[in-house]
């Protein structure tokens, strides 16, 4: 098991982040003195962005860019609304037409390619609405001979024929809100993109629509900046995470989204901009009983000894541990069929770093094997960030967050 302190890579991230200008620097390709920003969202999703008659966005990615904006100090009424269709946000970024993107903007390695991403911010995963007498469709599966909805420049659909429906027929619109409309005309059976976005549509239709509730990939979502933006990259991550550590982001799912029956993942780790790790500290040793509880951790993790394991943990986390760890063990995960329930992991411990006498965190990464085709894009790898503290004399394991590795 490879183990080290880290070191020069993590210490360059952080100097990357430290090294930001003055306040009037803050936020490149921006009007100083009197600030202002453009920003890209979508204008008709509910829960997460829909524009309203006052011109103001409502929702939680709308938040979600008014959190980010403050951070960088500028003014709700200096913000330009831009609508930003799907198929038109890297073309966008790349033309500056907009200073950053907060659209359910999945992370991908494709679009990684083209677009440098804060966050994630959220994680949901691809579903299925339908309408509420519909009993014939209960998963992706069911979808052949069958008509499927999505926005254009999205792959939601493409990803049911080729991974779980070959049969099922395609068709695209220029928004979800008119994929919906066809939905409810009878001239589609099923819109598919991620639950979080159906949510909102089924809440607008409590008695007509309905999401099925059984995922099959699962995405992260990112505030999209322009390729190589790596400082205005660096903030925008960094006032993410201040929003779900002071609590405004639970706040705002607790208002946007969860009232319509969608029960989010937790708020993920933020890996994507140079200040996410961890520094050393003045540590020059790792306490040889922390190597050992890591190692421990791994050992029974991937022995799936989850009693044994628990004993490892804070008693004030134990539960919410256990929780975080099944969602992404595929034996107790409902939403995947049968053939699924063989699929392996490995969890792997890449670094400890020891921030003082109590306190260390250390990364690893979690690989699968025995993958099914079509869950190739649920079995993304994840990487872990766990927090570990000296208690009583011994270390354990305190927190845990996850985030997903595109390949």
């Amino acid at each position: 098991m490879t183990r080290a302190i880290l070191a020069a890579t993590l210490a360059a991230g952080l100097a990357m982040t430290a090294a930001c200008g003055s306040d009037d620097e803050r936020v490149p390709n921006v009007a100083t003195g009197d600030r202002s920003l453009t920003i890209g969202i979508k204008f008709d999703q509910p829960g997460l962005s829909v524009m309203q008659d006052s011109g103001l966005p409502k929702g939680f990615d709308a938040d979600t860019a008014r959190y980010i904006a403050d951070k960088l100090h500028v003014k709700p009424e200096k913000i330009t609304w831009k609508q930003t269709p799907t198929d038109q946000r890297e073309k966008m970024l790349t033309a500056g037409a907009v200073d950053f993107i907060v659209a359910s903007y999945s992370i991908t390695a494709d679009r990684m390619r083209q677009v440098s991403f804060a966050g994630p911010y959220l994680v949901a995963g691809q579903d299925l609405l339908v309408r509420t007498d519909e009993n014939g469709i209960t998963r992706a599966e069911d979808l052949d001979g069958r008509t499927v909805c999505s926005a254009e420049g999205s792959t939601s659909a493409d990803t049911i024929r080729k991974d779980f429906s070959p049969g099922a027929n395609l068709t695209t619109r220029e928004n979800y809100s008119a994929c919906v409309d066809d939905l409810l005309a009878g001239r589609v059976d099923a819109v598919s993109t991620d639950d979080v976005i159906l949510a909102g549509y089924a809440a607008q239709h409590p008695d007509r629509l309905r999401v099925v509730g059984r995922p099959f990939t699962r995405e992260r979502y990112g505030v999209g900046v322009k390729k190589g933006n790596t400082e205005l990259q660096g903030q925008i991550t960094s006032a993410l995470q201040e929003m779900i550590a002071d609590g405004s982001w639970q706040r705002s799912m607790t208002v946007n989204l969860t009232p319509s029956g969608y029960r989010p993942m937790p708020a993920p780790a933020v890996f994507n901009a140079p200040d996410k790790q961890v520094a050393a500290g003045n540590i020059t040793e790792l306490d040889p009983e922390l190597v050992r509880a890591v190692d421990q951790v791994a050992d029974l993790a991937n022995k799936q000894d989850w009693e044994a394991f628990s004993r490892l943990t804070c008693a004030e986390t134990t539960d919410a541990i256990d929780r975080f760890l099944m969602q992404y063990t595929p034996q107790y995960d409902e939403n995947l069929g049968a053939e699924a329930k063989d699929t392996t992991f490995t969890f792997t411990i890449n670094g400890i770093s020891q921030v003082g006498p109590d306190t260390a965190t250390f990364l690893a990464r979690e690989t699968f094997s025995k993958v099914p085709d079509k869950y190739k894009q649920y079995f993304k790898d994840i990487d872990y960030t766990g927090t570990m503290n000296r208690r009583d004399g011994e270390w354990k394991l305190c927190a845990l967050a996850a985030d997903f590795v595109e390949p």
